[in-house]
């Protein structure tokens, strides 16, 4: 079994300086060992390069476990480098030119800080946000992880001053038989809600205050056993198998190491004299560290035309031209990264619908696959409030608050979201007032098609009777008020059908329940009085009281009882 990996000697910081250069020295034979994400330089042999990327499996299938998910994949693959000469403080996991570059002594081991930092990628790149405490119990838990082959040690007490609630809680529900295999159902439920009752109940069939009980008692009793897993299946000699490296690899590898670490001049001097596309990558990178953004479109012009294979390349490239294409290939070269989707729904600014929708696509990819990173989801909520789909940003509002650092951050969250509501109302409102005026203005232009047709059969029928063009009689009071004959009917207006030519059907609903169809044959010869309220075909969204007089004059093919000669609305 290999020891606990925390332990270390801390070193002056301007040690690691002068040791970096010798890192990779072309007099020692350099191997290289990969595994999934994991791939590991070494010039020491093979058996502590094996050892370390068997450790580094096992450390990730244990979160595996823990967090219940399929895989735990990485959104840049990690480089470990053993080296006689590896410093004793180096910064652990940072990010190079297209990975993530960590240094080991000859031992293989590392340190609790390295491992925590892990933890924290791991975690970050595969799930939602979690309670802080939670989170950080659990990275405390696995950061004195012990490994022998397939065998896991999980639970080794961390220092006394260094315990945490959050590390009792997750010890607990970790070693606990009672509990053993449930803690993922926990943080699962967790990813999606911070109610930790609720999230307590479908894990444990508990309350979370029993359960916050029972982590008191724990803490307080300071009794912490370790707890067996089973790992991988690995085998040391057979899972883990050499690649073949290339001529610059190891150069290229002790670059991109001095870049990760800050170490600027160091880095500039080494990837200059790398032929080839990682050596401009690094010289672009550098660049743009120092704000130099011509040198760094000519460094990266030169890496993509020389066939470069960097995501990081091909997204810097495209951010400094708003180039799509280039974007695009960032995003094929590394799937699963967030940033080169976010970028692509800059580089339109339009706000048409079709560009808005296309940049909620692009939105949602970066946010679904950054779910932490609250600028994603804040900016697809912007576009989706530009673009009315209000439901869409509050998913999209609640998604930027379960990704919020802090409760100040989600606070402001919160009040963001309440100033969508009354946008939403706002927005609807005015949709509703268009429409009524749209609706008014239609009714209007019907009224008028409609007096002008009936104008137009007044003067036809003037130049009939009239055809010298002498001035009519004056109209005598007597048409303004029809004398009523006939039947009549009492009811409610229900429907007007607007027939051939002038002609319509007025429908009348009566006491009973029973409707009457009446012909109206020639809407000019018919007295009105009442209401003056305009009629519109079809079915009357409020049926109006009405008196009906009509001679009972029935019409087979019209399905009428008779033909109207005045109507009084009430």
């Amino acid at each position: 079994m290999r020891g606990k990996r925390y332990h270390r000697i801390v070193f002056p910081r301007l040690l690691l300086i002068a040791l970096l250069p010798a890192l990779l020295a072309a007099k020692d034979r350099w191997i290289a060992l990969k595994s999934g994400p994991f791939e590991v330089f070494s010039n020491v042999g093979e058996k502590p390069a094996r050892e370390t990327l068997m450790f580094l499996e096992q450390y990730r299938e244990t979160l595996r476990v823990i967090t219940g998910k399929q895989d735990m994949r990485l959104v840049w693959p990690v480089h470990v480098i053993i080296s006689k000469d590896a410093p004793a403080d180096p910064k652990p996991f940072a990010l190079a030119r297209d990975a993530r570059m960590m240094t080991a002594s000859e031992s293989g081991e590392f340190s609790r800080q390295s491992l925590m930092e892990l933890a924290r990628i791991l975690l970050y790149d595969n799930t939602n946000h979690l309670p802080p405490d939670i989170e950080h119990g659990v990275i405390e838990l696995v950061s004195t992880l012990e490994v022998d082959g397939p065998r896991i040690t999980l639970g080794t007490p961390v220092p006394e001053a260094e315990r945490t609630r959050g590390w009792a809680m997750m010890h607990l529900l970790t070693s606990n038989p009672a509990y053993a295999g449930r803690l993922s159902v926990l943080l699962s439920n967790l990813e999606q809600s911070d109610d930790f009752d609720a999230a307590c109940h479908n894990a444990f069939e508990k309350t979370a205050a029993q359960i916050n009980q029972e982590t008191d008692a724990y803490f307080k009793a300071g009794n912490f056993p370790t707890t067996m897993l089973s790992g991988r299946a690995l085998s040391l000699t057979r899972d883990f198998k050499p690649v073949q490296l290339g001529a610059d690899d190891e150069r290229i590898a002790e670059a991109d190491l001095l870049l990760a670490e800050g170490q600027t001049a160091e880095a500039a001097a080494a990837y200059k004299a790398i032929q080839g596309p990682a050596g401009l990558e690094g010289q672009a990178l550098l660049a743009l560290r120092d704000q130099k953004d011509d040198d760094a479109r000519r460094e990266l012009r030169g890496a993509l035309d020389g066939g470069s294979q960097s995501a990081r390349a091909w997204l810097e490239a495209g951010v400094l031209d708003s180039d799509m294409t280039e974007l695009k290939g960032a995003s094929n070269l590394n799937p699963r990264w967030a940033e080169p989707y976010y970028q692509m729904a800059q580089v339109d600014d339009a706000v048409d619908k079709e560009h808005l929708e296309k940049r909620a696509a692009f939105l949602k990819k970066a946010a679904n696959l950054a779910p932490r990173n609250m600028t994603y989801w804040v900016a697809l909520a912007k576009n989706d409030v530009a673009a009315e789909d209000f439901a869409g940003a509050q998913k999209a509002w609640a998604g930027a608050e379960r990704a919020a650092a802090n409760e100040k951050e989600r606070e402001h969250i919160r009040q963001v979201r309440l100033s969508l509501n009354a946008e939403r109302f706002d927005a609807e409102a005015a949709e509703r007032k268009r429409e009524a005026d749209a609706a008014a203005a239609d009714l209007a232009r019907v009224k008028a098609q409609s007096e002008a047709a009936i104008h137009a059969a007044e003067e036809t029928a003037r130049k009939k009777l009239n055809p010298n063009g002498e001035a009519p009689p004056t109209p005598q009071a007597w048409y303004h008020a029809a004398p009523v004959s006939g039947a009549s009917l009492q009811g409610q207006f229900v429907r007007l059908d607007c027939l051939d030519g002038q002609q319509a059907r007025f429908v009348i609903q009566g006491a009973d329940g029973k409707t009457v169809q009446l012909l109206v044959a020639d809407p000019s010869a018919i007295s009105t009085s009442g209401s003056q309220e305009a009629l519109s075909c079809g079915p009357q969204k409020h049926p109006r009281d009405v008196l009906v007089h009509y001679n009972p004059r029935a019409n087979a093919k019209l399905h009428t009882a008779g033909e109207v000669t005045t109507i009084e609305f009430h």
